[in-house]
């Protein structure tokens, strides 16, 4: 059955290359295919016709070949053909679709006596002839200069034939003829597959079809049968479709074939291989929506020829493994391959072949469409069979089904069993990763310290908490004295070393377990003592007030010494309502220190008068 699968995919092979043959053919017998007689490159782009016709003829270079051919250049290219006198119904037709700008003048006599300007940055509707490629009336029928400017990012390339109107239009019968098999043949290839997993809900049906509708979507943009009947308006898709729909044809592929083949259970490195290819080509795909086509449409011609060559080498070792219809999908594949390397060599220049340019990839992909889908089809079959068998297996077995249940409920409670425990590992983890998170979103980053937001959370907790148990909280609020002076002098990283000292010293001062030192902002610091009265917090004011002025601060500026000011405020029970109230009290008293004269801790007695 497969042999017979493969002698009609070759039939259509040849058929369709015939037609394609046949069309060429009738081009070259009513179509004159002209070579235009010399080109010049604008390296600035911003010449006009008039200095171009300007120029002399010694800077315009003879063309060799077919017809001009360059690759990817981004310059502007000016090329000129002369006519002799014919009738007054001749087209000339540009049998390139890709062009982005093509400006054509007809002159006669240093006049421009007509001008045409085409290409994908203009809407498909304003072209005066409606056709895939490029059609332009010659104005009337004496003797013309044409000047040809292109400008574009994909391959700069101006295969020409003049025309006699009605021969023109009876030669399109063929290659429309050619379109519609192609694509008629794709579009059955969708509905058949859709079909086919809307009834099997099988996912390599639907990967199919998507990757046989962006193969149909890359050919109708490559054709230019995309700008006529799809997008018409729509530029910006067309100067963007080839290395988009390109791109996302190999990502459903590679989707396809991972799933075909089963590529994961054969082996693991071409399934990673697989999904890299994917991966590759969605980030082109993306990469063509954001960066200019010529970039994108080169790593996509390198990137096809790289997938294609890993994908057939992938299949060939399947083959080898014992795959049976691995076989047929190599020669899909190989057929695709062929069809890619000679459209990209055509594309780069490398080749001078119309011919490959415009049919190539329609025939490979058909045929490599065709294929795959009658390995699909085998695939689908074997497996069927596969599960029948199965089936009747399981009802072999049926007296073993009991046993091997209540082995697999054992093994399903262990295994639960394995997950709770790996939950709660997990839980506490992630508690003490939330409590390390906590911890330092409560600590100031300079000095290691409590910050003021750990500060606000404390000084609540422990307002509320000495008021249920009726005791009393301190509070310090510490401020350096003429710091700023300090930064002006010494710089911010002085300032900085005495902020850390300074919080060090604090730190060996307040030691007991329920107290804490907080930097409040800047230079100001806050310390909350726990169940503390007031001559309690005086004394430990007093000692971080002698720690501080005693010691000069080593700092790489040398030894510098410091002194604070303090403001003390206690909340006996019932004095204050809410812990602002004990904030404000203290900061009055600070600032009442700062007043006094500094280096000093003034003690605030809301019930009485702010004393020292």
């Amino acid at each position: 059955m497969t042999i017979k699968r493969l002698l009609y995919s070759f039939i259509l092979f040849v058929l369709f290359f015939g037609f394609a043959s046949f069309s060429e053919a009738q081009e070259q017998e009513h179509g004159n295919h002209v070579l235009v007689d010399s080109y010049y490159i604008d390296g600035s782009g911003s010449k006009t016709i008039g200095e171009i016709m300007g120029l002399p003829d010694y800077v315009w270079e003879e063309v060799h070949g077919e017809h001009p051919s360059f690759g990817y250049d981004l310059n502007t290219y000016w090329f000129k053909l002369s006519l002799d006198a014919g009738s007054d119904t001749r087209l000339i037709h540009v049998r390139y679709p890709l062009l982005d700008a093509l400006d054509i003048y007809f002159i006669r006599a240093e006049r421009v006596v007509g001008q045409d300007m085409l290409g994908d940055r203009y809407p498909f509707n304003a072209r005066e002839i409606p056709h895939e490629e490029f059609v332009v009336p010659i104005p009337g029928s004496q003797a013309v200069t044409v000047y040809f400017r292109v400008q574009t990012e994909s391959s700069v390339t101006l295969p020409l034939s003049i025309w006699e109107q009605d021969e023109f239009h009876a030669a399109q019968g063929v290659p429309q003829l050619l379109y519609g098999i192609y694509f008629g043949v794709l579009i059955c290839m969708v509905v058949y597959n859709l079909f086919g997993y809307a009834m099997t809900r099988e996912p390599t049906f639907l990967s199919y079809s998507f990757y046989v509708i962006f193969v149909g979507l890359m050919v109708s943009a490559l054709s230019g049968a995309g700008f006529r009947y799809i997008w018409p308006e729509l530029t910006w898709i067309q100067d963007r479709a080839i290395p988009l729909f390109g791109s996302l044809c190999f990502a459903f592929a590679a989707l396809f074939i991972s799933q075909l083949l089963d590529v994961k259970t054969y082996s693991r490195t071409y399934y990673r291989g697989l999904w890299t290819t994917g991966i590759v080509a969605l980030l082109i795909g993306a990469a063509s929506v954001i960066a200019g086509y010529a970039l994108t449409i080169k790593l996509l011609l390198i990137f096809a020829i790289v997938a294609c060559v890993f994908i057939i080498w992938m299949a060939l070792s399947m083959w080898r493994r014992g795959l049976v219809y691995a076989r047929v999908f190599t020669l899909a594949w190989s057929a695709f391959l062929l069809a890619v390397v000679l459209n990209s060599l055509a594309y780069l220049g490398v080749l001078d072949a119309q011919f490959i340019q415009r049919y190539a990839i329609m025939a490979g992909s058909g045929i490599e469409v065709l294929l795959l889908s009658w390995v699909l089809t085998l695939r689908y079959s074997e497996e069927r069979s596969q599960k029948m068998s199965a089936q009747e297996e399981a009802l072999r077995q049926a007296a073993d089904a009991q046993e091997s249940q209540r082995k697999l409920n054992e093994e399903l409670e262990e295994h639960v069993a394995e997950r709770t425990f790996e939950l709660e590992m997990a839980l506490r983890e992630l508690q003490e990763v939330n409590n390390e998170l906590e911890r330092k979103n409560s600590e100031d980053g300079l000095t290691g310290l409590y910050n003021r937001r750990h500060f606000d959370r404390q000084l609540t907790a422990e307002f509320r908490r000495a008021w249920r148990n009726k005791e009393s909280v301190a509070l310090i609020m510490l401020d350096i004295d003429y710091f700023k002076p300090v930064n002006d002098e010494y710089g911010h990283m002085i300032g900085d070393q005495i902020l850390v000292a300074l919080a060090a010293r604090l730190k060996k001062a307040v030691r007991r377990s329920g107290d804490t030192v907080c930097r409040y902002g800047g230079e100001e610091f806050a310390i909350i003592l726990a169940n503390t009265e007031e001559s309690e917090a005086q004394q430990v004011a007093s000692n971080i007030g002698s720690v501080v002025r005693d010691d000069k601060f080593q700092t790489d500026a040398g030894e510098l010494a410091i002194t604070v000011s303090m403001g003390v405020c206690v909340a006996s029970p019932g004095l204050f309502e809410v812990p602002e109230q004990l904030l404000q009290a203290a900061d009055e008293a600070l600032y009442g220190a700062k007043n006094r004269g500094r280096d000093q801790t003034v003690v605030a007695r809301p019930e009485i008068k702010i004393d020292e």
